[in-house]
């Protein structure tokens, strides 16, 4: 019972406060009022001035910020695509009549007869392999220029 008698005696205080406070406040707005209309009206043309004089920066800043979006975005889209690649684990493989070969298998093989014609592998910058079924064979050129067959 000794509780709620403190509650009570706090929310009475509260009320007179706020009650004593209530025409402080509005005495305060009714002389704060014209004052503040004086300082807006005499702000207003520097206010205008400033924002004309920021509007061309103001511009530049929202243009370079649409293109960082856009870089933004795309440099996401891309990491995207590049963790997509890391994460797939792809194979080709290549079936005629009874046999069936995959790519990564006779690239090797390219590579491997590349070397051992007496090239380093640190030669090979580019590889291009030509799968001709037909003829139970792959041709190769590296770097645009040193060519070869093998066959599978």
């Amino acid at each position: 019972m000794d509780k709620k008698t403190t509650e009570e005696k706090l929310k009475e205080l509260a009320k007179e406060v706020t009650d004593a406070a209530e025409p402080v406040i509005r005495d305060i707005k009714t002389k704060a009022e014209p004052v503040y209309d004086d300082v807006m009206t005499k702000a207003e043309p520097v206010i205008r001035k400033v924002r004309e004089k920021a509007a061309p920066a103001a511009e530049v800043v929202k243009k370079r910020s649409q293109r960082a979006t856009k870089v933004a975005k795309a440099v996401g889209q891309d990491i995207g695509i590049l963790a997509a690649k890391h994460r797939c684990k792809e194979e080709v493989f290549v079936q005629y009549n009874s046999h069936e070969l995959r790519t990564t298998d006779i690239i090797e093989k390219a590579k491997r007869d590349f070397i051992n014609r007496g090239n380093s592998v640190t030669d090979i910058k580019e590889i291009q392999v030509y799968i001709k079924p037909s003829e139970n064979a792959a041709y190769y050129v590296v770097n645009h220029s040193e060519t070869g067959r093998v066959d599978f």
